[in-house]
């Protein structure tokens, strides 16, 4: 009977390991924080095809000048949709100054309105594949491009980091990023267990970050009990890479940013976006 409750317990986890649900994508000045409003005519609903499925987007900035603009790709954490994240593409928005740089986010397959469902690394690298193509339609090119990989954001980020992205990766952020499918198992658990027991993803941050090249900010709170610190430490201090940038809040959990201040936050980015 234990066994079996046992069990019965890691495959609810599985099955919550993705936390995907509707959304409204009411992307408007009065969802986002003041002193971080943007010009309404610059936000672009877009869509995608990823395999069969449709990926729902949203663009921040000059639609024409993605060929000269400096892009912020948004990979966000694990909520239901991009409404949820909406709040920091404000605040991504307004670096530096308003809509310096240009801030895209997509939702994953099975979240807000993207059709089917995330279930592996595969769905989830082709959706990001999916969207860096719509990019390099439009003239993106790695020297412009800075990717920003929010908890779950990770998942998809250190893959394409390593080299299997369409726009190289020049220059990567991840905040509180989660590290392996086995470390978000035994912290909800207890239990020494493979994360092949309940779920096909299998991601290794630290594998990643090895054959990542590039520049790497790495923000996080010491109590984070979502990623817990010594996990994600693990995986980045396996970076070789040209620039590397250490981001450590004592006493901060897991909504970093609310945690540290915007203004914090903001700053710890910018340095790290205007360093050649």
């Amino acid at each position: 009977m234990a066994a079996a409750a046992m069990l019965t317990s890691c495959q609810d986890i599985g099955g919550a390991l993705f936390f995907a649900g509707d959304g409204t994508y009411e992307f408007t000045n009065a969802n986002l924080d003041t002193g971080y409003l943007v010009d309404e005519s610059k936000i672009h609903r877009f869509e995608t095809y990823s395999d069969s499925d449709t990926i729902q987007g949203v663009f921040v900035g000059d639609f024409a000048q993605i060929q000269n603009d400096t892009v912020i790709v948004y990979l966000h954490g694990n909520g239901p949709s991009m409404d949820n994240f909406w709040s920091s593409v404000g605040v991504l928005a307004n670096v530096g100054s308003q809509h310096r740089y240009g801030v895209i986010m997509y939702d994953y397959r099975g979240y807000g309105k993207s059709t089917g469902t995330t279930v592996d690394a595969a769905s989830m690298q082709a959706d990001y594949d999916a969207v860096l193509e719509w990019l390099v339609d439009r003239g993106l090119t790695s020297d412009r491009m800075v990717v920003f990989a929010n908890s779950l954001g990770s998942l998809p980020a250190g893959p394409a980091a390593a080299g299997n992205s369409p726009i190289a990766i020049e220059k990567l952020v991840m905040e509180t990023p989660q590290s392996s499918a086995d470390a978000i198992l035994q912290d909800a658990t207890g239990l020494s267990l493979p994360s092949s027991m309940i779920t096909g993803y299998d991601f290794d941050l630290g594998a990643n970050m090895a054959d990542y090249p590039g520049a790497l900010l790495w923000m996080h709170g010491t109590e984070d009990d979502v990623a817990p610190i010594v996990n994600a430490r693990a995986a980045m201090s396996e970076h070789q890479g040209s620039h590397y940038v250490e981001a450590v809040y004592e006493g901060a959990g897991h909504g970093l940013r609310w945690d540290i201040s915007t203004e914090e936050w903001i700053r710890v980015l910018h340095e790290f976006m205007l360093h050649e």
